[in-house]
């Protein structure tokens, strides 16, 4: 072990203390990993209370492997367990809707084995970056207006009184409007989205 603090515990040495439960792996875990998770959770509209659930199932999973004998990293550590908390985090928020993103790639939320196949998984996440950079070349009103359907949970109404739109209907056709427009981004598709009106 470096008792470097600022270079802080081997990897190694975190999978072997955690897997015979020791209290200080746990705990070096929580100190130094569960930020970028909570911070990852917060970007992609979670809460306190979300980030600590995923980095609770994330870490339920490592310790299992770990117990096993069965973890074997062709990563850093923080980056294996930050890798499932981002898998777990994106499944969440597409059961908080039937209709969710799965709708721009069949396979969004596809039942990714990343504790078995971590290469697996970065090709996934790689599809779930994409489409958060398509969300942000989407603009106004159509980048909101997705977001508060798909993630934020918000109904027809909601999004009528929100956006100011005359009824249920023409909400409706704008969302469709800014969905074929998001799926055109996503999937490259040359035709020209800037010009459509909104």
């Amino acid at each position: 072990m470096n008792n470097n603090p600022s270079q802080g515990m081997n990897d190694e040495l975190l999978i072997s203390s955690l897997a015979i439960g020791e209290s200080k792996a746990i705990n070096y875990i929580y100190k130094h990993f569960y930020p970028t998770i909570e911070k990852m959770v917060f970007k992609m509209n979670g809460s306190t209370d979300d980030a600590y659930d995923v980095f609770q199932d994330s870490m339920t999973i490592l310790y299992e492997k770990a117990k096993t004998n069965n973890l074997h990293l062709t990563c850093q550590l923080s980056t294996y367990l930050t890798a499932i908390a981002r898998h777990m985090w994106l499944k969440k928020l597409s059961k908080r809707k039937q209709q969710s993103f799965s709708v721009l790639y069949d396979n969004m939320d596809e039942d990714v084995a990343v504790d078995d196949d971590l290469s697996k998984f970065f090709e996934f996440e790689q599809h779930a970056n994409k489409l958060t950079q398509s969300l942000t070349q989407l603009g106004e009103p159509c980048k909101s207006l997705i977001e508060s359907f798909y993630m934020h949970d918000k109904s027809m109404q909601d999004i009528v009184e929100i956006y100011q739109y005359t009824n249920t209907d023409n909400a409706k056709t704008q969302k469709y409007k800014c969905l074929n427009r998001l799926r055109k981004l996503f999937f490259n598709e040359k035709e020209k989205v800037g010009n459509e009106r909104f």
